[in-house]
């Protein structure tokens, strides 16, 4: 009998055994809805139940592998005991920005090796063993380099590592700073104090294949931040489709997947030899087009809804500005707070000191949480003065009272592209100043670069991206690839869903883009609470406003300027007739005094006595 029983005993233990060898799996879910096995799950409604967002934990950064060693007789040796004999050398006129990222570099290259580069120019004289970065006249062996890169119009950046030479080529400084990063994680341990790079090392960033038919159309362009935007014209879902099963094939999973109307959106991302790699694609059919943005995988938004009964949502238009802004610029500030206390801001109009103080007291008086008063995120629609000059100065200025956690933009690359009525040098000097003082006062805080049709969950509110400078760039306008008429054409676009009370927040948006909107969106565009486009004054479209058809109509001016532009455009005055002429009623408000509604279960709630405070 006992032997009987040993025997089925060990029967059960190789049946265990075998299913447990032969058992799938199960993912589990990191902080930003990825799981551990490289794969989101399709459909997943799972809520997170913390009442922060936007957090520092570990949980929420970009997963990675354990750095390997590398074998020393298939490496080529960098620093040794603290000491290097290779020379980093770079352009005699480099940008401030692009100085930076370099000696950013070396600091973490420093950090990890305990050796410092020798530094040069392309003037000088050369050396045997060279770092070359970026790009320059000099050096025959960085252009050989370039002339491989295979994307369209050869954008993007690629790293070889050639005898005792290591050349990192760019075709832009968008793309520096994420070709750098590769470099630093190139670059691995050997043995005990010793550091080097695989010889014949090749890292590089290259567009994955679009699938086409016979009479389509493919045209790129560098977009932003390290990013290429391409789109494919005279098209239809099926080479969408394609295309989506290509990326896995290649390697990339599934990040998230959106819909607004018929437009299709999906983010793909890879971890690769290369690095981290994310394609966002967009597919509309009222237009035949689909398109990609392809670059470095950078911070993905939250896509799990998450949770929070701390205190009831809203939307404010904060600001007083009464024409400080200027005769044409009277700027733009709305504060959302979401239902775990913290705010999102958008925008925040000119530098006026009494406007900086008037928001930190909103944001100071109406704080439910302990300790300072906490940013989710600081959006920023488009780099004007009217809209991003008061951001800058209070970020300097209020830094220590103040917690950030997150900033939310889409800028162009505006080293290299064209504004026909402006100089882009103006836009690039605020984005500078914008990212320098973010960088400075709040190292932690993470930069989400929106793209269209893309989704991030704060604490009861959903921010979903309309529309980006990247959708112009490649075949809104009647202009040229590369090419904005005005800098409101590089105006990003957003659609709040604050606990069921929908927002339209066009910013500075111009009539070309808000028309293409109201193609592609159609009827999903219904909103509650309606942000009118540049200030109330040209720029919005009767087609797009028809479709938002709001009950609340926030005018980023004064009442004087209200009055006179509610009449004098068609789609103002379609929205301001009276139910006696074929309109209907809509609450109107502008920047004369503050405005707060609460987001309530039965809907948007006009909050009674706006009154704020200050700091004691």
């Amino acid at each position: 009998m006992k032997q009987m029983i040993r025997l089925f005993a060990l029967i059960l233990l190789i049946l265990l055994c075998f299913t447990a060898c032969n058992r799938e799996e199960v993912p589990t879910l990191d902080d930003s809805g990825v799981n551990n096995t490289g794969e989101t799950p399709s459909g997943s409604n799972t809520s997170d139940t913390s009442d922060s967002v936007g957090d520092t934990s570990d949980t929420e950064e970009k997963q990675t592998e354990t750095e390997v060693p590398l074998v020393a007789s298939d490496a080529l040796i960098i620093a040794k005991k603290g000491q290097t004999e290779y020379t980093l050398v770079t352009d005699n006129q480099l940008s401030n920005q692009a100085q930076r990222l370099i000696n950013d570099f070396c600091e973490r290259f420093s950090a990890k090796t305990e050796a410092d580069f020798m530094r040069a120019t392309d003037t000088d004289a050369p050396t045997q063993k060279e770092l070359l970065i970026y790009t320059m006249d000099g050096r025959d062996e960085v252009q050989t380099v370039l002339d491989k890169l295979t994307v369209p119009e050869k954008n993007g950046y690629r790293i070889e590592a050639d005898g005792t030479k290591i050349i990192v080529a760019c075709a832009n400084e968008s793309y520096l700073e994420f070709a750098l990063e590769l470099l630093d994680r190139a670059i691995r341990p050997c043995d005990k104090n010793v550091y080097g790079i695989e010889k014949d090392y090749v890292g590089k960033l290259d567009l994955p294949t679009p699938a086409v038919n016979i009479t389509s159309k493919i045209t790129g362009v560098s977009a932003s931040d390290g990013n290429y935007s391409l789109v494919v014209s005279k098209t239809d879902k099926s080479y969408y489709t394609k295309f989506l099963t290509s990326l896995k094939e290649d390697g990339f999973f599934e990040y998230s997947q959106n819909k607004i109307g018929d437009a299709c959106f999906a983010t793909y991302v890879k971890d690769s030899v290369y690095g981290e790699e994310a394609v966002y694609t967009m597919y509309y059919p009222n237009d035949s087009v689909y398109k990609m943005t392809y670059g470095p995988l950078g911070y993905l938004p939250k896509t799990r809804a998450v949770q929070s009964t701390l205190t009831t949502p809203s939307f404010a238009q904060t600001q007083r500005f009464g024409g400080r802004g200027g005769s044409n610029a009277p700027g733009l500030c709305c504060v959302v707070q979401c239902s775990d206390g913290k705010y999102i801001v958008f925008d925040g109009g000119s530098n006026n000191a009494e406007d900086k103080q008037i928001l930190y007291n909103y944001l100071y008086t109406n704080n439910p949480r302990e300790g300072k008063p906490t940013v989710a995120a600081w959006v920023i629609t488009h780099a004007h003065g009217d809209h991003m000059g008061l951001a800058n100065a209070f970020l300097n200025e209020y830094a220590t009272k103040i917690n950030l956690e997150m900033v939310i933009y889409n800028f162009p690359d505006f080293d290299n592209i064209g504004i026909q009525n402006e100089d882009p040098k103006s836009m690039k000097a605020l984005t500078d100043s914008f990212k320098d003082v973010v960088a400075r006062k709040f190292p932690d805080a993470k930069t989400w670069i929106a793209h269209t049709g893309e989704v991030m969950q704060f604490a009861g509110c959903k921010m979903e991206v309309l529309y980006t400078p990247e959708d112009y760039l490649t075949g809104i306008g009647l202009n040229s690839y590369g090419t904005f008429p005005w800098g409101n054409h590089t105006n990003t676009t957003y659609r709040l869903d604050i606990n069921g009370t929908t927002v339209m927040m066009l910013g500075d948006s111009e009539s070309t883009l808000n028309a293409w909107m109201a193609r592609a969106y159609e009827e999903d565009l219904k909103s509650d609470i309606l942000q009118l486009a540049h200030h109330g004054s040209n720029g919005g479209h009767i087609s797009l406003y028809r479709l938002i058809d709001p009950d609340i109509c926030i005018w980023p001016v004064e009442e004087a300027r209200m009055q006179n532009n509610a009449t004098a455009y068609d789609y103002n005055r379609y929205l301001v007739l009276p139910a006696s002429e074929g309109g209907r009623d809509r609450a109107h408000y502008t920047m004369d005094h503050t405005v707060v509604y609460e987001c309530t279960d039965n809907g948007p709630v006009l909050k009674e006595g706006t009154a704020v405070k200050t700091e004691k």
